[in-house]
């Protein structure tokens, strides 16, 4: 008889029923959980003629789920390679929104208006178009993201039911 696959996880107790349903996607039967509370609690960190310093240390509260797979069940190794695949997908990144003005623009308008006015002004109208043409970029990017972003959700799970489908 070959051992048993044993694998732990600690999740936030709202993640609780989508950790189980992954996992038992790729052949992992659901053993048991054992939930971890933790309070706030303080240190000490110093002291004086007047007062005491105290560190709090944040308590934790998560569920560690225990679950287990058998290495002869049926589509053992097409499991294993989805759930490896299922978990190498990657969200992309999130494109960041440029700013109206940034210190470097901000000290040159200022530096523009006080040798000349209209220096000034044309720098400004300057750092409008570049403004409104990274915001265009940037509104390009998002749309780019949100597509990615479903093809990558679209692919987990296409490759959960793959997996379900052989469990």
């Amino acid at each position: 008889m070959a051992m048993k696959e044993i694998k732990s996880i600690n999740v936030d107790p709202s993640d609780h029923d989508d950790a189980i349903r992954v996992f038992q996607s790729f052949g992992w039967e659901y053993k048991n959980e054992q939930e971890v509370k933790t309070n706030d609690s303080q240190i000490l960190t110093g002291r004086d003629s007047e007062y005491e310093y105290y560190k709090t240390i944040r308590g934790e509260h998560y569920i560690r789920l225990t679950f287990e797979r058998d290495p002869a069940r049926e589509h053992y190794d097409e499991l294993k390679s989805l759930e490896v695949q299922y978990y190498e997908v990657r969200d992309p990144y999130y494109p960041t929104k440029p700013s109206f003005i940034t210190i470097l623009w901000a000290i040159l308008v200022v530096v523009g208006f006080i040798l000349y006015v209209v220096p000034g002004v044309i720098m400004f109208v300057l750092r409008l178009i570049f403004y409104f043409k990274g915001i265009k970029e940037w509104n390009e990017d998002c749309a780019i993201y949100a597509r990615k972003s479903a093809e990558a959700r679209a692919k987990r799970e296409e490759i959960l039911s793959q997996a379900q489908a052989l469990v």
